[in-house]
């Protein structure tokens, strides 16, 4: 029952990201959109540090990530540890579009809030800041 709820949500949450993406930005793909998130959460990922985490070669995920930057979400900016290399940079553009992201994510924990009491609240805060950390410990 537990995986079951856990999936319910964690779906619900990802298809608003994706449809608010596509929504706000006619002229992103889903995969660009998918894509454009994984380089915001690895945070100033290399060309091949994105390349190894989609499983995709080198010269796809420039091509890829050419694209992205032709539209105007995403802009290479000189590796400071080697200026051989770029890390992958989002842009205010797609900042913009995540925006409607982070207040649906605001408007749910509101309504957990008003739904639940105090106690309950501060339970799952709890709860999940110790999921975060089990999560993040093999990183």
């Amino acid at each position: 029952m537990l995986s079951q709820d856990f999936q319910a949500v964690y779906n619900i949450f990802k298809k608003n990201f994706y449809a608010s993406m596509c929504a706000n930005s006619k002229e992103l793909t889903m995969q660009e959109a998918f894509s454009l998130d994984i380089i915001y959460m690895l945070d100033h990922p290399t060309i091949l540090e994105y390349a190894k985490y989609m499983g995709i070669s080198q010269p796809n995920a420039t091509y890829k990530i050419n694209q992205m930057i032709d539209k105007g979400y995403l802009i290479k900016e000189v590796c400071q540890e080697d200026k051989r290399a770029y890390r992958l940079k989002v842009t205010q553009k797609f900042l913009d579009c995540y925006r409607d992201n982070d207040r649906y994510i605001k408007k749910s924990l509101d309504d957990i809030e008003n739904m639940f009491s105090l106690e309950e609240v501060q339970l799952l805060e709890k709860m999940l800041t110790t999921i975060q950390e089990h999560m993040t410990q093999g990183e």
